[in-house]
């Protein structure tokens, strides 16, 4: 059985991770920028990376190595789309 601080940390991840996704889309939709929306798409992957890999632990069907692996990809994938978002937002 898991402990009930992960399964915290995992609801807080998808709380504040889609809070942070809904003002950057409200901005996109706003100001029709696309940095905002790869802003909003950035840190849909991150935050859905990281609760992926808490349900896929918690499922107890793989090793440590999948959910681990699972998170890094998209923690790395957002990352990348925040970065061209960043690089594409107007001075």
């Amino acid at each position: 059985m898991n402990p009930i601080y992960l399964d915290i940390a995992q609801a807080l991840v998808l709380v504040f991770g889609g809070v942070v996704v809904y003002y950057a889309s409200r901005s996109y939709r706003r100001t029709k920028s696309q940095a905002m929306l790869l802003l909003a798409i950035g840190f849909a992957c991150v935050a859905i990376g990281a609760v992926a890999a808490g349900i896929i632990f918690n499922l107890n069907t793989a090793d440590l190595n999948t959910p681990i692996t699972v998170q890094a990809y998209s923690q790395a994938v957002g990352f990348l789309i925040i970065l061209v978002s960043l690089a594409r937002a107007k001075s």
